[in-house]
């Protein structure tokens, strides 16, 4: 089965003059899968003409606004049509972010709780299964060494096709997650804005990546320095790109 990959928004922790902040939508057949819900998530899927209640899952690497700010609104569109048969499950990364999430529901006058939209937690190994895709989850050190909270890489398995989703990572790229280092994956989207691009190279060059997608790009990589970054990354044995927002990649 193919699955069409959209980088909704690739910019880092704050949007820039072309890129909003991050969010990556799987589409499956006639379902879809939301991976981080940065601001404006929910409007740049209806700009794209996808349909928010195809919504199975969302599913956030962790809990800073660049990556959970639209999650509100991709909530309130998903309560504001529905359609039959309709339900999402968002996955927090961390236990106490739900009081704070459904106190914002409620003050922002939205029909909450709601049986269209189920919140749960994020935890190490299998997360969510369906019909068609399985999602696992490892943890990262984005937050851990600095705050404690957790943060979380992903794969994803479409039948007999893998995407590898990193979240943010360290600064020395140390936590680049091993199911994307050990397993070969069809598709790997690598945020590119924690470590500087020399900590990373060896690592991309021995892990079995069939295409590498970069997002959540930093601002030295923006306009002319595109080009820098691809002289960078030139070495790397198989396709990548730089994403930007709307683009889209068929696996």
């Amino acid at each position: 089965m193919t699955a069409r990959v959209t980088t909704l928004g690739t910019s880092h922790g704050n949007h820039t003059y072309c890129r909003f902040n991050t969010a990556t939508l799987v589409e499956v057949g006639d379902a879809s899968y939301l991976i981080d819900a940065g601001s404006p998530a929910s409007a740049l899927m209806l700009r794209g003409e996808k349909r928010i209640q195809a919504l199975r899952g969302v599913f956030l690497t962790h809990m800073h606004e660049d990556h959970a700010g639209g999650l509100p609104g991709v909530i309130k569109a998903l309560l504001k049509a529905p359609e039959p048969g309709q339900h999402t499950d968002v996955f927090l990364p961390e236990v106490e972010a739900r009081a704070g999430l459904e106190a914002w529901l409620v003050a922002i006058r939205l029909r909450w709780p709601s049986p269209l939209v189920t919140l749960d937690t994020v935890r190490d190994g299998p997360l969510y299964e369906d019909d068609l895709i399985r999602l696992e989850a490892t943890r990262t050190r984005h937050l851990s060494d600095r705050y404690g909270p957790a943060s979380f890489s992903y794969r994803m398995t479409i039948g007999d096709k893998r995407i590898v989703f990193t979240g943010d990572l360290s600064s020395d790229f140390s936590d680049f997650p091993e199911f994307a280092k050990a397993d070969p994956c069809d598709l790997c989207v690598c945020e590119m804005t924690h470590f500087p691009p020399e900590a990373a190279l060896t690592t991309l060059m021995d892990s079995p990546i069939g295409r590498l997608v970069f997002n959540h790009i930093h601002d030295p990589w923006h306009g002319p320095g595109e080009a820098r970054l691809r002289e960078l990354f030139d070495a790397l044995p198989y396709e990548f790109h730089i994403a930007h927002d709307g683009d889209e990649f068929e696996v």
